[in-house]
């Protein structure tokens, strides 16, 4: 198996049973050893397989926007979460609202577990409410 990324030209490559050496005869390259860190994204090699995790930018998006004293939740939303644009309550910043879904939006290519949960509060850019900001 080999697992190639590659962004304009830098490019990270993690291999299996292939030999880099094939790879040096048909690309001109320079071998980094073992794939770490990529993008943003941390690689970890696992006996079951590659683990690849955000867990700094995800630090980052808590400390960007405040909320990095924020509890652990189980689940990405919560179960009866009642979120629609009919609630009568204030308004919040959309520009930071925005910042925030767009910034998880981003994230949700790690994260597969928070998409839905994301694409749920996505739906209110436009004129997020107080709900919708505690949603996030």
């Amino acid at each position: 198996m080999i697992l190639l990324c590659l962004y304009v030209d830098d490019w990270q490559q993690q291999q299996g049973n292939c030999r880099i050496e094939i790879m040096k005869y048909e690309f001109e390259m320079i071998d980094l050893g073992k794939l770490s860190y990529f993008l943003g994204m941390k690689f970890t090699e696992t006996k079951e397989g590659l683990l690849i995790h955000r867990k700094k930018y995800a630090g980052e998006i808590l400390r960007r926007f405040n909320m990095a004293d924020c509890n652990p939740v189980v689940t990405p939303i919560e179960v009866n979460a009642k979120l629609g644009t009919k609630i009568e309550e204030e308004l919040v910043d959309s520009t930071i609202f925005k910042q925030v879904v767009g910034s998880l939006r981003y994230l949700c290519n790690t994260r597969p577990d928070i998409f839905f949960s994301v694409g749920v509060v996505s739906r209110f850019m436009e004129r997020p409410k107080h709900s919708h900001r505690l949603a996030v």
